[in-house]
């Protein structure tokens, strides 16, 4: 199964694919790259299931998640961690993109029959 986290480096947030990572970097362990570089690197792990899509708040101290299904997860940053705040549903069918706009803090999402949920 694949791994799905997010590194901090630099105070960027970027979400990666364990399994893809091993495979272009010829079967080094890709978790065991990233956690020894010391503090620069943080891995926080969103479950087993592939990330579908993502965005971000203007501050990036908020994340929206759809992990493959027909909700969107919205993660808060907890001191070293992430916290789920809230589950958003509405779409029938999987959320194929998601958009956060930074001046009105609105997230917009769209699912795989064309339904646009504001």
């Amino acid at each position: 199964m694949d791994m799905y986290f997010c590194k901090l480096r630099g105070g960027k947030r970027k979400m990666f694919c364990e399994s893809a990572l091993e495979r272009i970097w010829g079967g080094r362990d890709a978790m065991a790259l990233f956690t020894s570089r010391g503090p620069v690197a943080e891995v926080f792990r969103f479950g087993l299931v592939p990330i579908a899509c993502r965005a971000r708040n203007e501050d990036r101290s908020q994340v929206a998640l759809s992990l493959n299904n027909n909700e969107v997860n919205i993660y808060g940053r907890a001191a070293s961690e992430w916290k789920l705040q809230e589950t958003l549903q509405g779409h029938d069918l999987r959320v194929t993109g998601i958009d956060w706009a930074p001046s009105t803090n609105r997230i917009v999402t769209c699912g795989a029959v064309s339904l646009l949920c504001i």
